[in-house]
């Protein structure tokens, strides 16, 4: 007993990788001002520029957070233990 499968090479694939985006709050850049706004321009204009938006994806996020992690412990302990206070996944 065979079956006839046939493949239809002409079929499209879907090769777009599942990335998460996240919501940012407008609270977000407050509390990374409070964090971290006495630093000099050049250290932290990057990084405003990069959360001056309404949605991030998991990559710049990460990048965001790993820059965060630079700065001392006692200036970004309360918005790093509250981060997702001020993001949110967007799910579709």
């Amino acid at each position: 007993m065979t079956t006839d499968k046939s493949v239809n090479i002409n079929q499209d694939v879907e090769t777009a990788a599942y990335v998460p985006e996240y919501r940012v709050k407008k609270e977000f850049k407050a509390a990374v001002l409070k964090a971290i706004g006495d630093r000099p321009f050049n250290e932290i204009a990057g990084l405003i520029n990069a959360i001056n938006v309404e949605k991030l994806d998991h990559n710049t996020l990460t990048q965001i957070i790993n820059v965060l992690g630079n700065f001392p412990y006692v200036k970004v302990e309360n918005l790093m233990t509250n981060v997702n206070n001020y993001i949110e996944q967007i799910i579709d």
